[in-house]
């Protein structure tokens, strides 16, 4: 007979099969995270797109002008800065 046939598992073959048994377990958790993690990234970005299908241009601007009420310095400040870009854009 071979050698193969006599075989036995030493202890560090063992603790080898049990450490990879263990990262298996640990890579199969880590995975099923991931893929809940996904399908709650899908399923936001799919409402958000519903929410982007279903605005106009109107909600828009009136979403735009609502903004610059409440905070009218950061409004301002925004339309200096693309004033300035626009104005570097067509001067040439």
């Amino acid at each position: 007979m071979s050698d193969e046939t006599n075989f036995r598992p030493s202890a560090d073959d063992s603790a080898a099969t049990c450490s990879a048994a263990d990262a298996l377990k640990l890579a199969k958790a880590e995975l099923e995270k991931a893929q809940a993690f996904y399908d709650h990234l899908r399923q936001q970005a799919a409402e958000q797109l519903k929410v982007v299908r279903r605005t106009t241009v109107g909600d828009m601007v009136d979403g735009t002008l609502e903004a610059a009420r409440r905070h009218p310095a950061a409004g301002l400040t925004l339309a200096a800065i693309a004033g300035y870009f626009l104005g570097r854009l067509f001067r040439r």
